[in-house]
């Protein structure tokens, strides 16, 4: 297919060329930028649809609602949600999918018991402690050692160890952290956070033997990537999934993208990180390996990023392969990478569709 031909168009320029791409086109492509994302930020307004959660007590007051089954929001999704419209759309999509599972936890709770674990010893705490300020040194806001962000972001942590003690604290939650902490308040990232952990197959993923993720990167290797001359390349050189998409599925891409590329990912996987409909005997969702999560959004992207470096892995022996998975993917163009894993996404679910036909 030519968009997966033109995969590696979504990468950076050589550091001069760009400097002197990025000076020339700045003005022109900033302006059009703020005048494309306001005409985004109006369609989304019109898609949502605001509701009163007062009677809830804490974590109450004005929310968004939106119909996630509308194509017309899936197909905006993919093509990137209006930063303004980010937070409500997100926790919009996950507060569905917590109501579609049944017997959810409600935010007003979850916000309780967010305040009832600040007054709990951790085990974890250490670790979390030594971990915070190296996890973003520099961005303002988790700058300042014990203090602003940097407190939010061990308070958070603290919570989740308390929340999941058979997964505890592990390396890689606090990347996860910091990016809802950019868009929610302490109370409100825990929240979502714990949604993650429940409904996008996180809590699978930070086993303590790592159980889930290894199934996942199986399932990518398995599904994914197995045919192809990258694949085969990969092969000989003895590289496997687990080398470089360790990184990338336990911090949903944080600090391996550019933010902005980061954060188009995940409007797709809070959205669409639902397996499809399997429902038990009492009428409710059957669980899959992820606990209900659909991570193909996920391998979607890892396959983009595939197809961007085919090229540089072809032509690569096993230390400069490694060099290019593992290390920072300088994502340009991120339209360019959310078309390609688009792509790989529905040539997925369509593979999947004749299957099970």
């Amino acid at each position: 297919m030519r968009l997966l031909a033109e995969a590696s168009d979504m990468l950076s320029l050589p550091p001069g060329l760009a400097d002197i791409a990025e000076a020339e086109d700045a003005g022109a492509t900033a302006s059009a930028r703020k005048q494309r994302e306001w005409a985004r930020g109006e369609k989304w307004q019109k898609m949502a649809k605001a509701v009163s959660r007062r009677n809830e007590g804490t974590g109450g007051g004005m929310h968004f609602e939106f119909d996630t089954s509308d194509p017309k929001l899936i197909e905006r999704t993919w093509k990137g949600i209006p930063d303004r419209w980010r937070a409500a759309a997100w926790h919009s999509f996950l507060c569905e999918s917590a109501r579609r599972r049944g017997n959810h936890t409600t935010d007003a709770e979850l916000i309780g018991q967010f305040h009832k674990l600040q007054e709990m010893s951790c085990a974890d705490d250490v670790q979390i402690d030594v971990d915070v300020p190296r996890t973003v040194q520099l961005h303002i806001m988790f700058r300042r050692r014990y203090r602003g962000g940097q407190r939010l972001l061990f308070r958070v942590l603290h919570a989740m160890a308390l929340y999941f003690p058979e997964v505890g604290y592990v390396q890689g939650m606090a990347s996860i952290a910091v990016t809802l902490l950019c868009y929610y308040d302490e109370e409100n990232a825990f929240v979502m956070m714990v949604r993650l952990w429940q409904l996008r197959g996180l809590e699978s993923l930070f086993t303590e033997n790592f159980s889930g993720l290894m199934a996942a990167l199986a399932e990518f290797e398995q599904d994914w990537l197995s045919r192809g001359d990258v694949a085969a390349k990969l092969s000989d050189l003895g590289i496997t999934s687990v080398t470089y998409g360790t990184r990338w599925y336990l911090t949903l891409f944080n600090m391996s993208l550019p933010f902005p590329a980061q954060l188009r990912i995940w409007d797709a996987f809070m959205l669409l990180g639902d397996a499809p409909s399997s429902t038990t005997g009492t009428g409710k969702e059957a669980p899959n390996a992820f606990g209900g999560a659909d991570l193909d959004v996920l391998h979607a992207t890892s396959a983009a990023l595939i197809d961007a470096t085919r090229e540089f892995l072809i032509d690569s022996d096993f230390e400069n392969a490694m060099k290019v998975l593992t290390s920072f993917v300088p994502v340009k163009d991120e339209d360019m990478l959310m078309k390609v894993a688009h792509v790989e996404y529905k040539m997925r679910k369509k593979r999947g569709s004749t299957i099970k036909t």
